[in-house]
């Protein structure tokens, strides 16, 4: 991997980890057409990188919640369980697919028609009103079940993780801005539990890229770090359906390819 391979790298994750366009099908993408694939070393750097983004963006409302839950703050605990109950359905999901995911994504078509939903998905925001004014304490637990469905669909290449479950915490009424939080408090064990499943590859692994792998994970988190300041600055200006645009197009064109 040359450095400019891994400055790419880094901010196409950066860019598509956070902006609901889907960074698995993307890398999918430039797999099959540059033939770019990441080392597993790097692959672990840049999701560090751009886990470190989430935690820095929320980090005083991460930092309320944790003194709230030991602090035995009923709705900081209300929020935790409201985030595992998300996480269920993707580590349901996760391991039922955990055999047949190299096989997922290798498939262009798939991709295509994955991207399609998520276009659905993000263009249906067009037609929510500003009518949603639940906030945490109003949601029960179904509510981060239901959400953390919308998650797990994303385990598809194509499906934007961050797309689905801001739309699926609209679709249970969310305000804007509890749905752009609560869609990434649900990355941050989804992104842990990734890399926890990627540290058997790092067994005989070489760590020759090692200096590749850490400047890319700065990448991915300075460029991470911006996205998601877009992509806040987007949704609460009921602009979020303009990725489903660019999801519907590049769907199409998987799809003809």
């Amino acid at each position: 991997m040359s450095w400019w391979q891994a400055i790419f790298l880094s901010v196409i994750q950066g860019l598509t980890e956070f902006l609901p366009i889907s960074s698995s099908g993307h890398l999918v993408f430039f797999q099959k057409i540059f033939g770019l694939k990441p080392p597993v070393l790097f692959d672990i750097f840049v999701h560090v990188g751009t886990l470190g983004a989430i935690i820095f963006f929320f980090r005083k409302e991460l930092v309320k919640i944790s003194q709230g839950i030991f602090k035995k703050d009923k709705n900081s605990w209300h929020l935790f369980w409201l985030i595992i109950s998300g996480t269920i359905p993707a580590v349901i999901v996760g391991l039922f697919l955990n055999k047949e995911i190299e096989r997922i994504f290798d498939s262009l078509k798939l991709v295509g028609i994955s991207l399609l939903i998520t276009s659905g998905l993000l263009i249906s925001t067009k037609w929510f009103k500003q009518k949603n004014k639940k906030n945490f304490q109003s949601l029960k637990w179904f509510d981060g079940l239901f959400i953390g469905f919308f998650q797990a669909l994303a385990i598809l290449p194509g499906v934007s993780r961050s797309g689905a479950t801001i739309v699926g915490g609209l679709f249970q009424k969310l305000d804007r801005q509890n749905a752009f939080q609560f869609s990434f408090f649900l990355a941050i064990p989804a992104i842990l539990g990734a890399l926890i499943l990627q540290i058997p590859n790092l067994i005989n692994h070489r760590f020759d890229l090692l200096n590749h792998s850490i400047f890319g994970m700065i990448i991915a988190g300075f460029v991470g770090y911006f996205s998601l300041k877009i992509l806040k600055k987007v949704l609460l200006n009921f602009k979020l359906w303009f990725f489903g645009i660019y999801c519907f197009f590049l769907a199409i064109f998987l799809l003809i390819f």
